[in-house]
């Protein structure tokens, strides 16, 4: 008799045990399509890099899965020769040439960048990018 209530016991065990493990991965699984979406969004986003060519050659890339709105490009003190600094829309896969020139009274080392996510009164995105500004061998042309 012993021998059955403990059976009974232990079966009882199993069975508490794989329905705690069966609502806890049903309860995993209705997390995941709200983390995957976030994670989705931020991979949608405009994301924006900057490449070098040469001295005063870069390129503003718009790496993201979006278009990026009312984006301002902040030179600080750097003269810019080529290249829009205001664009109304910069869309995904863009690029944006620029000629950029060191002033001659100091150093910047980085451009900011400012967007919208969408056109409107959407909150401001801002970015620094650094700018590779080492000195190139003479010669080297723009």
């Amino acid at each position: 008799m012993t021998v059955v209530v403990v059976l009974l016991v232990v079966a009882a065990l199993v069975v508490a045990a794989l329905i705690l493990v069966s609502a806890r991965q049903a309860g995993i699984g209705a997390e995941r399509p709200s983390r995957y979406g976030r994670r989705r969004r931020v991979r949608q986003a405009p994301r924006f890099r900057l490449e070098r060519l040469s001295q005063h050659r870069y390129v503003l890339h718009n790496e993201g899965a979006t278009a990026a709105y009312d984006v301002r490009v902040d030179t600080k003190d750097l003269t810019v020769t080529e290249g829009e600094t205001h664009m109304r829309e910069f869309s995904a896969g863009h690029a944006q040439d620029y000629l950029l020139i060191q002033p001659m009274h100091g150093h910047v080392s980085e451009l900011i960048v400012r967007w919208r996510n969408r056109p409107g009164a959407d909150p401001e995105v801002v970015a620094e990018l650094p700018l590779d500004t080492e000195v190139a061998s003479e010669g080297q042309e723009a």
